[in-house]
């Protein structure tokens, strides 16, 4: 029952329970006037986990879940394929595919190559994200990369990175061919070089060329000297091929890689 300055009964009960809760060394007293209360104003007074913790760590703790959620929001934007590729002749491309492959993935550039497409590789072992950029700007390319931060510059247009999502080296050549929308035919496999990415000279050389050719630089198998055999130089490296048993292997490994039909 609730206190009244005009009962006398009413002051003598306050006065009782106030020299309770004074000896009790309570700050509220349970009884069933401030049960009442509690009961009442629950919902209002109840504290949520975050209401004890400082204000700063809150503070923190908000800054860190914004962060996370726009790192994010950003990954997700930067990592699947905008287009159109540079070298789209609706934007002033050549119409030729041109890629850089960043030194996480270097095994898909030979890949690359292999299959008649200009795939390069820096030319430095740990180069830094503004040089990547830089060539692949110049050069009209767009870098296939894994590395999850490099997606995140902010200053990396969208239509010239994309982050490879496969493992193997097989399955990200037909990645990167379905992405693309690539067309492979067979008269381009093995038309660059693998060492390089450079192309092939015009005119193949014989025996006797191909042997004044190497001299110093390259060993051409004895095994080969019998044979009727053409070789083909790259104008860059220097580096001899010949259609040997590699070659014919590589042939029809990526054909099957890339659905062509003999």
């Amino acid at each position: 029952e609730k206190c009244s300055p005009t009962a006398e009964a009413s002051d003598e009960h306050c006065s009782q329970r106030a020299s309770e809760c004074s000896s009790s060394g309570n700050d509220i007293c349970f009884d069933g006037y401030s049960t009442s209360i509690i009961t009442k104003y629950s919902d209002r007074i109840l504290l949520t986990e975050s209401d004890t913790k400082a204000r700063s760590s809150r503070r923190k703790e908000k800054q860190k879940l914004s962060s996370d959620a726009k790192c994010k929001e950003k990954f997700d934007y930067n990592t699947e394929w905008m287009g159109p590729p540079p070298w789209d002749p609706s934007v002033g491309g050549d119409g030729y595919p041109k890629f850089l492959c960043d030194v996480m993935i270097e095994g898909l550039a030979k890949h690359l190559r292999c299959v008649g497409l200009d795939a390069a590789t820096p030319s430095c072992r740990k180069p830094q994200p503004r040089e990547l950029l830089d060539q692949i700007y110049k050069e009209g390319r767009i870098l296939l990369t894994r590395d999850a931060k490099l997606i995140k510059y902010q200053y990396l247009a969208t239509n010239q990175v994309y982050r490879v999502k496969s493992l193997l080296k097989h399955d990200q050549l037909a990645e990167v061919i379905d992405t693309f929308q690539l067309k492979i035919s067979e008269d381009r496999l093995m038309s660059r070089c693998t060492k390089c990415n450079g192309s092939f000279i015009q005119k193949p050389l014989t025996l006797e060329e191909a042997i004044e050719a190497s001299k110093g630089f390259q060993v051409i198998p004895s095994c080969l000297f019998n044979r009727n055999m053409e070789f083909w130089k790259c104008t860059d490296c220097n580096q001899l091929y010949w259609e040997g048993t590699q070659y014919h292997n590589a042939v029809q490994k990526f054909m099957s890689v890339c659905n062509i039909s003999e």
